[in-house]
């Protein structure tokens, strides 16, 4: 079972995503943190159930999506993952974003 640690800028973003969403609609923000959650403890079982990060192209970047959000993590070892970054599909990816 592997170990999933989340970056300080990840969880940054899923706070601002969740008080972006609370301004129209508390429950639905509520609703899309708590898949997030969810979604980043299957990684627990499995570090390689996410999606190669199609700018990156690298084997140990990978993402999970969860509505229109991209939760992007990288496989430090074959036991621990780190939580990079959490941003809205729609946005232009920049390296920076989970540097």
């Amino acid at each position: 079972m592997a170990e999933v640690i989340w970056a300080v800028r990840a969880y940054e973003h899923l706070i601002q995503i969740g008080e972006y969403i609370e301004k129209d609609s508390p429950i639905q923000a509520r609703r899309v943190v708590q898949l997030v959650v969810k979604e980043t403890r299957r990684l627990k079982d499995n570090i390689r159930i996410g999606h190669l990060i199609p700018e990156i192209r690298e084997d140990n970047y990978r993402e999970l999506k969860v509505f229109s959000y991209r939760i992007m993590y990288k496989i430090l070892s074959n036991d621990q993952v780190a939580i990079v970054g959490i941003v809205h599909a729609r946005r232009l990816f920049d390296r920076e974003m989970i540097d």
